[in-house]
Formats: structure tokens, sequence, C-alpha cells
């Protein structure tokens, strides 16, 4: 009998309403838990909705209009357009990130989106060498992570996989010279065994990890790959905060975890640079087989520094 004189009141709607805002000023302080549901919040919001409108009935829709715009601003939020401002005339240097899911069907694509630094996750031998022609420079170590560098500049290897740094850094060398960080970082899962994933908790510690070695860059720093850290999460701010560009707000961005993930609207393929530098001209391309799409952009100092 309380619960149904407790579901009648429009009070108590009228809170369930304001609730779903609590979101942004405290999603980093739930932790783990807060991860968790950025990944999962379309989903959870869809489900909210649907109890809201079944149980609350009219007032019930109050709190469901509530939820599902605060849910849109939770998730494309971070799509919207953020421009640091062009990159200086000259200095641009087009640097593409593709996930390939070991699939050598991608290589055509991959050569068709004509980026002067592409950076390979899932990559093969097979892949490795489809890239050969096109780009004179390149690296490619395979293992887990297995990811490839490819470059019409010179570029080297500076540091390789280890236990501690799922990617590989190398100095890029051109007109705008950078460390880049090539990165492919375990998918956040409730066990670290299996696929190529890791705990939320394990995952977490890695990009803090990576966040630490960019900071300790003298120069400037372009990270790119796919950092299974979706956009709304707080592994994702931490990089942003550390004084990154994200190149793919240059224009609107979108999800860009595709196939069977598609419900979860994830963008967890980033393409970061800076200090100082700024983003142009960024699309997503498909990727034929894929699970993901890529993501392209120019990146360089900015025209106003």
């Amino acid at each position: 009998m309380r619960s149904r004189r407790l579901r009648s009141s429009p009070w108590w709607w009228l809170l369930l309403a304001a609730l779903p805002w609590a979101w942004f000023p405290v999603r980093d302080g739930l932790g783990l838990v807060g991860d968790t549901l950025a990944i999962v919040l379309p989903l959870v919001v869809g489900l909210a909705v649907v109890a809201s409108v079944a149980l609350g009935r009219w007032w019930g829709v109050v709190t469901a209009v509530s939820l599902l715009v605060a849910g849109t601003v939770a998730v494309v939020g971070p799509w919207t357009p953020d421009d640091a401002g062009p990159v200086a005339p000259g200095r641009g240097v087009t640097v593409a990130s593709a996930n390939v899911t070991g699939l050598t069907s991608t290589v055509t694509p991959l050569r068709a989106a004509d980026a002067e630094v592409l950076v390979v996750v899932e990559n093969s031998p097979r892949i490795d060498a489809g890239l050969g022609a096109a780009y004179p420079f390149r690296v490619f170590v395979d293992g887990t992570p297995s990811v490839g560098v490819y470059s019409r500049v010179p570029v080297r290897l500076l540091e390789a996989q280890g236990p501690d740094f799922p990617g590989l850094r190398a100095a890029v060398e051109g007109r705008s010279p950078f460390v880049l960080y090539a990165m492919h970082v375990p998918r956040p899962w409730w066990t670290g065994s299996g696929s190529y994933q890791a705990t939320p908790a394990e995952h977490h510690r890695l990009v803090e990890a990576a966040v630490a070695r960019v900071d300790r860059e003298p120069g400037p720093v372009v990270v790119a790959g796919d950092l299974n850290s979706t956009d709304r999460a707080r592994d994702y701010r931490l990089l942003v905060d550390q004084g990154l560009t994200d190149a793919m707000r240059s224009g609107w961005a979108g999800p860009t975890s595709v196939t069977q993930w598609r419900l979860f609207l994830l963008r967890i393929d980033h393409l970061l640079a800076g200090p100082g530098w700024c983003g142009d001209d960024a699309r997503r391309f498909p990727l034929p087989g894929s699970d993901h799409d890529g993501i392209a952009a120019t990146v360089g100092p900015c025209a106003s520094r």
C-alpha cells in the first residue's frame, strides 16, 4: 500500500526526474562504478525510461523525459564540436588510426585514407605487407597488442609494448616532429582472463600510467589508437585534462565501436594531440568487417601559437 501511494505521489517522480542530473558532478567520484555505468549508460537510460512510463503513468513521463534529456547530454555532449582553433598553415600532419580486427579486407580503405601517419591496431604480418608499398617508413611489432605505425616521414621506435604499456612509443620526424603513442588498451571487462581484456581497475591503472608517461614528454605528443575508454568516462577525461586536444572534436564526432557494440554508442578510438596543438578536418571512415570505424584528422601547432 505504501509503495502504491509513493508511486502516485508527484513529488516522488519530480525527485526522480532531478536525480539523473546528479550524474555529471558525481561521475568521477564514483570510481570504478562510474566507469562501468558510463559504458552501459545508453542501455541503463533506455530501461529507466521504459520503467518510469510503465510505473508512473503521467508523472512518470516527466521523469522519463528528464532521464532521456540527461542521458542524451551525457552521451552526445562529448561528440559536439569543441574546436581549439585551426592548425598553423603548412604545419599540419594528417594522422589516422584504425582497429582492423586483423582483417586484410581493411588494407584498401586504410590506403585510401591517405594519411601521412597511420596507426593500425590488431595488426598482422599480412596487413603490414599490404601497407608497405604505400609507406616508406614503418614500425610493426607483432605481439600483444599487435600495433603498427606507417609513415611518409621518418619514424623510429622509442619503446615497444610491455606489461604496463599496451602500445608503441615512436618519434615522428618531418615539418612538425612529435612523439607518437600508438595504443591499444585492453577492453574493461568483469574478468581479466580470456580475450584481450582487463578488469576495470586494471584498465584504469594502464590509462593512468599512459597519462604519466605523456606528462613527462618534453615536446608535442599525439596519442592515437583504440583506448577502449569511452569519451563519457573518467579515463578519457584524464587524457584530455592533460592538455591534449581531442582532434576529432574539430567537428562533430560520433561512435567508433560498431557491429555488435553499436547500441552502446561508444567512442573508444581516439586521436589526441598537444600541448599547444590543434586539429582540423576530423572524419570517420568504415573498415569492412571490423567492429570499429577508422578515424583521421590533421593535427599540428595551433595557428594562434
